[in-house]
């Protein structure tokens, strides 16, 4: 929205106005297309669509540290675990480890189904270079295919 006209922007595209002051100077008003995207109870900046990397590194600016999310990181790492312990025979189904983590087994078999993950979706997790709007809520509520190729669509979809 822009403050001086009261006008919505409809095209999207970044543009800076000029509004002459009455002191001989300008205001420099600009429009940058961003929007945010709801990520649990957080709220992230994501940027216009077609732009992979919206901001350009340069060697003397500080670069911005990937950024582990802890529940997610968690919630991967114990369903890796738990799914070795099915696999090794340690424990027998879901409800075993619900009962021994004294956790509800619903619970439990949310998280065990993020073990069909994608393989660079789990690396890009661990690493902390996930989209900022993948979350463990979009994980375990949106029922992802066991197409790697498609899941990677449907995370890239999250992001609109």
């Amino acid at each position: 929205m822009n403050r001086s006209s009261k006008k919505l922007v409809r095209d999207g595209k970044a543009h800076e106005r000029c509004h002459p002051l009455e002191g001989g100077g300008v205001r420099i008003t600009t429009f940058v297309p961003l929007h945010f995207k709801k990520r649990g109870i957080k709220k992230v900046i994501v940027g216009p669509e077609g732009v992979d990397e919206p901001v350009a590194i340069h060697p003397s600016a500080f670069a911005i540290l990937p950024i582990q999310d802890p529940t997610l990181l968690k919630a991967l790492a114990l369903a890796y675990y738990w799914g070795k312990q099915i696999d090794d025979g340690v424990v027998t189904d879901a409800g075993e480890i619900a009962r021994r983590e004294q956790m509800d087994v619903t619970r439990v078999r949310e998280i065990l189904r993020l073990v069909i993950i994608d393989p660079q979706t789990a690396s890009a997790i661990f690493e902390g270079r996930q989209p900022r709007t993948l979350s463990l809520e979009f994980l375990v509520r949106k029922s992802l295919p066991l197409d790697w190729e498609l899941q990677r669509q449907r995370i890239a979809e999250n992001g609109d």
